[in-house]
Parts: C-alpha cells; structure tokens; sequence
C-alpha cells in the first residue's frame, strides 16, 4: 500500500483535505444557525412593529371619536348656555325696578 514517500504525501494531503472539509461543513452549519436565529429575531421585530403600528391607529381613531364627541358637547353646551343666558336676561328685564332694586341692597 505505501510504497514510497510520494504515498504519504498524497495520504497527508487527503487527510488535510478532509480536515478542511469537515471544518468548512462545521463553520457553514453555524452561519446557517446564525442566519436561522437572525431572520427569526427579524420576524419578532417586524411583529412587534406591527403591533406597535395596530396600536397607534387603535389610538389615532380613539381621539379622532373623542374629538368629535367632544366637539359635539362643546357645541352642545355652549347652547345650554346661551339658552340660559337668553331666559335669565328676559327674566331680568320683565321684573320691576323696585326688585331689581331690593336684589341689588340685599346682595351688599
């Protein structure tokens, strides 16, 4: 089988080449692990964001409704108001003078 120096070299450098294969598989098989673990924090983040985007229209709707609800009070309440105003001041303009009079001593 070995004959002569020349085999050696050739076993030598069949087993340097398998060393060296099995070191390129090893390394490509952790590249893939690392690849794997890269797209899979990659899909978390892109749900996270996604949750956050779901979120933030879920907010966006929430003050657009209470923007116009509130409007619609405001608008609402300045009526009540100014329908109070409105009877306070024909109540005060059909009392007589001597109880506006009188509501004016009372009150100092």
């Amino acid at each position: 089988m070995i004959e002569n120096s020349k085999d050696i070299l050739f076993l030598v450098i069949a087993f340097c080449v398998l060393l060296a294969t099995l070191f390129f598989v090893w390394i490509m098989y952790y590249l893939a692990m690392i690849l794997k673990d890269v797209r899979n924090v990659v899909s978390e983040v892109k749900g996270k964001i996604e949750s956050f985007g779901e979120i933030l229209n879920t907010i966006k709707e929430k003050v657009a409704t209470s923007a116009t609800v509130l409007t619609a009070l405001g608008k609402g309440l300045a009526d009540l108001i100014g329908m109070f105003r409105e009877r306070r001041a024909a109540k005060w303009e059909e009392e007589p003078i001597e109880v506006k009079e009188k509501k004016k001593k009372s009150r100092k």
